[in-house]
């Protein structure tokens, strides 16, 4: 079995909330990291003891606890923003992996909670604590409900589609920062041409108002000897 395929493996058994959780910046590398045998199998804490087993089939070595330095979570969790709170700073919608969050800046956000994972990568960020995780249950669909959308599926496709969006956003960020080197190499392309070009018609001038003065001279020397 090649490494990627190993890895890939591995990584469709995690959850894919890229909460972070394990320590790394999101789920495919933290299984990259256990297929190299430089993570354990006990780190992921939405999918707790039922991944850990998963991981353990996979990788053949024991079931362990969930690491201790790891507080554990729930994956039947979502997000909801108080809105009277939300300044709209857009900084949560900036970290969130899955594009769960919509708004603008200076304008009230809002949790697409049939999309949500509550991984909690939002709360750090908020300057008001206006965001909260919580259970997702017929609770909050009566308030939300949106959230009946993701209840009516199976972990696997929660996994499938929280994997997705992240590739998604993954791949756009990619191709935002390749469009913002290129556009930052045409500008310096336009300004190395334009010093060109400046320096061209400095020497221009300067060859010209030589000549000027030459042809001053030549005239003035003439005038000289007819007198």
């Amino acid at each position: 079995m090649s490494s990627k395929k190993t890895v890939l493996i591995l990584n469709e058994k995690l959850p894919q909330t890229q909460c972070q959780s394990c320590g790394y910046p999101d789920c495919y590398t933290y299984a990259e990291a256990i297929s190299e045998h430089r993570a354990k199998i006990n780190r992921c804490a939405p999918g707790g003891t039922k991944v850990i087993q998963g991981l353990a089939e996979l990788t053949n070595t024991p079931i362990i606890p969930l690491d201790k330095n790891i507080q554990p979570t729930n994956l039947e969790s979502t997000a909801i923003i108080d809105e009277e709170f939300c300044i709209g700073c857009t900084l949560c919608i900036d970290v969130c992996p899955i594009d769960s969050i919509i708004g603008s800046a200076k304008k009230t956000h809002s949790i697409l909670n049939s999309l949500c994972s509550g991984c909690g990568l939002c709360l750090p960020p908020c300057p008001t604590n206006c965001i909260d995780i919580i259970p997702l249950n017929v609770s909050i669909s009566r308030t939300k409900p949106a959230s009946l959308q993701l209840m009516k599926l199976d972990q696997a496709s929660r996994s499938k589609l929280w994997k997705e969006k992240y590739e998604f956003k993954q791949a756009r960020h990619t191709q935002k920062t390749l469009d913002l080197q290129k556009k930052a190499s045409e500008e310096s392309q336009h300004l190395t041409n334009l010093s060109k070009a400046q320096r061209i018609a400095s020497a221009m001038d300067i060859a010209r108002k030589k000549l000027v003065e030459s042809q001053s001279n030549g005239k003035n020397r003439i005038i000289t000897v007819n007198t």
